[in-house]
């Protein structure tokens, strides 16, 4: 529906503003838009965004921490190659690191500001 395509695109416009480094959250994405309740949503709108496009792997939870999507995986899910988070590789490739629970390192420090 047509609504449903504006919430989408919103969602995918503010994701784009999130710069290479930063991070932001499900969560504040929807309170910019206005609708602080629909954070649930933001991440439905994101399941289906083109990547290329979205740099949709800079949205984390709000507890610092990547929420696992099982089409993203990477790996064979053996000992020698695990599976991995796809979310957690291209955060890696800008720098960010994980703690031993999953957390980005310094996440509250890097949160873009809308």
């Amino acid at each position: 529906n047509s609504s449903g395509d504006r919430f989408h695109r919103a969602v995918f416009q503010k994701v784009k503003e999130v710069e290479p480094g930063m991070l932001t959250t499900y969560g504040a994405i929807a309170k910019a838009l206005g609708l602080p309740n629909y954070s649930r949503h933001v991440g439905f709108a994101l399941a289906g965004c083109d990547g290329a496009k979205v740099p949709w792997w800079r949205v984390i939870n709000s507890s610092g921490k990547v929420s696992w999507r099982p089409k993203d995986r990477i790996g064979e899910g053996t000992k020698a190659n695990p599976f991995k988070s796809k979310q957690v590789v291209l955060l890696e490739k800008e720098g960010h690191w994980f703690s031993e629970t999953g957390t980005l390192a310094g996440w509250t420090r890097k949160l873009h500001e809308f």
